[in-house]
């Protein structure tokens, strides 16, 4: 089982996605899209995701802002009728918590 970086746990609560614990991984339900987080080696990959789609090369992943990936993700969560003040709260948190593991 993998560990779960911050970002991933985050998304996995959120209505629109499921965690999978054996790779260390956020599946968004409706696309197929697997969220990992990147981990390389530039400042700027601290707030870093890797998206792979079905039917992509995994080794050619997607890189994507967490700073705009998650927000926009809260959003649609909110949209399918999670709990707004709950969402908007934890995710002031998660990117001060992501940035403490990195």
């Amino acid at each position: 089982m993998a560990s779960l970086h911050p970002y991933i746990r985050f998304l996995g609560g959120l209505p629109q996605f499921e965690i999978d614990h054996h790779c260390g991984t956020a599946v968004e339900l409706r696309s197929g899209v697997v969220v990992a987080k990147y981990e390389g080696e530039k400042p700027h990959h601290q707030h870093c995701l890797s998206l792979v789609w079905p039917g992509q090369p995994p080794d050619r992943p997607v890189l994507v802002s967490a700073t705009k990936y998650v927000p926009l993700q809260v959003s649609e969560a909110i949209k399918l009728g999670a709990p707004r003040a709950e969402l908007l709260e934890a995710s002031r948190h998660i990117f001060g918590e992501a940035g403490e593991r990195h």
